[in-house]
């Protein structure tokens, strides 16, 4: 796990390097580079629009997202999820380039059609994450209130990770398929083009929820487990789960009175919680630390946000003792806690998983491609892909724990949406081939 490559300074030469500065007229003067080369070699401007997009887009990025990444003393961090996430599209471009060219279609409108697939598929992708984890991705103050700017840069910042796969692949679905019927393009080839890109960069993308910690899998015992540091999104989970002790204790929700407070479900022998005199069954009503050097208090209505909070303010303070405010026999009891060494258990590495499979489906699919029974089916590869990738991604997600069951189905939201992608990809692959059949009955 290694969430930061690199810190990038916020100026150069006394100008800053984003915001109303260097970043924007490289920009600028890129943009009208690439222009006057266009204008030289063709006599004839084109993508105008597209320009005028990703001008807007990343301008936007630039001028009022960036200076608000910005860590004090250091500077605007290269993550590595998002450092992972530029690698996948590069070369899922390539390769989509690639096979346009074998298949005999407009490079530079296959091109275009990847910029908005990718802009649609990355705003999808962060709205299905946002939308599950809206708890995690907004910010909120002490008292509960929601803090309009940082939630707003909590949401745009998909670079330090939170993009959910499947929405990804909606969301691009949609605007390729956009794409494709305004500027008449063949739908089903050029989706058959797009399928072993897109898989491909699913394979170098899960190298980045590698580093970024996230999409972890279980607990295991087997040789290639991985430990994850504290204070990651394994370890904040198995303290929320009770998997481990934190702070001496580990704790779960209980209902009383129509109201969810957390109770000390067991606290760790031999720790200062217990020499303290800390019980198990007692309610706890509040956590006080400090908050950006003030004094705060918190009541936490969740293990996952109690998990979380201690997780902060341990990364804040180290060396900063904790108060915990408990509720016993009618008696308030406080008590002043250490961290101690926390616990983390190793887990699957489902990412390596995951990329492993996704690079041999991509593979799969290149192989498929080249066959004449795929060639003269136009669809075809791209049904297989809503069909293979849906079974690998079932069978990793039985490993993960990091989802909950959707809507008491006992299945993840991906494990309910690999069901209906696979479904959908089997009706494909059926309709193209009767389709094709029922094209040579009629042949003369």
């Amino acid at each position: 796990m290694r969430q930061t490559l690199y810190y990038i300074p916020e100026t150069l030469f006394g100008c800053p390097l984003f915001g109303w500065g260097w970043g924007l007229g490289l920009l600028l003067i890129a943009v009208l580079l690439s222009h006057i080369f266009q204008y030289v070699k063709h006599r004839k401007i084109k993508g105008i629009g597209d320009s005028l997009a990703l001008l807007g887009i990343a301008g936007v990025v630039l001028v009022f997202v960036l200076p608000n990444l910005a860590v004090p003393e250091h500077g605007i961090p290269i993550r590595g999820y998002g450092f992972c996430l530029l690698v996948a599209i590069l070369s899922a471009l390539g390769l989509v380039v690639h096979l346009a060219k074998r298949n005999n279609l407009s490079t530079e409108k296959v091109v275009s059609l990847c910029f908005w697939t990718v802009i649609s598929g990355i705003l999808s992708a962060r709205l299905f994450f946002v939308m599950e984890y809206w708890r995690e991705t907004l910010r909120f103050d002490p008292l509960g209130n929601l803090l309009f700017l940082e939630s707003l840069v909590g949401v745009l910042n998909f670079a330090e990770g939170g993009l959910v796969v499947f929405g990804s692949i909606l969301g691009g679905i949609l605007g390729a398929l956009i794409f494709m019927l305004y500027n008449k393009l063949p739908v089903l080839r050029t989706f058959d083009i797009l399928a072993p890109a897109v898989i491909l960069g699913s394979a170098i993308g899960r190298i980045g929820c590698l580093l970024n910690g996230c999409c972890f899998g279980g607990v295991t015992d087997l040789p290639w487990a991985i430990v994850f540091p504290p204070g990651s999104p394994a370890h904040v989970h198995q303290v929320a789960h009770g998997d481990v002790f934190y702070y001496g204790l580990k704790f779960g929700e209980v209902n009383t009175s129509g109201q969810t407070v957390l109770s000390v479900i067991a606290v760790r022998p031999n720790s200062e919680a217990e020499a303290m005199g800390v019980k198990p069954n007692t309610v706890l009503r509040y956590i006080a630390g400090k908050h950006e050097g003030e004094s705060m208090v918190w009541q936490p209505r969740s293990c996952r946000e109690a998990a979380a909070l201690l997780v902060d303010l341990q990364r804040a303070a180290p060396d900063e003792k904790v108060q915990f405010d408990f509720f016993a026999d009618s008696e308030l009891m406080s008590y002043r806690l250490s961290p101690g060494s926390p616990e983390v258990l190793p887990v699957h590495p489902t990412q390596i998983y995951s990329s492993i499979l996704a690079l041999l489906l991509c593979g799969t699919l290149l192989f498929l491609g080249k066959l004449r029974f795929y060639q003269q089916r136009s669809g075809l590869v791209f049904a297989s892909y809503m069909i293979l990738y849906s079974a690998g991604r079932f069978m990793v997600e039985i490993l993960r724990t990091d989802e909950d069951s959707f809507f008491g189905t006992g299945l993840t939201v991906s494990q309910n949406m690999s069901i209906l992608f696979g479904l959908t990809g089997i009706v494909l692959f059926v309709y193209v081939c009767r389709k094709q059949s029922k094209r040579r009955v009629f042949v003369p």
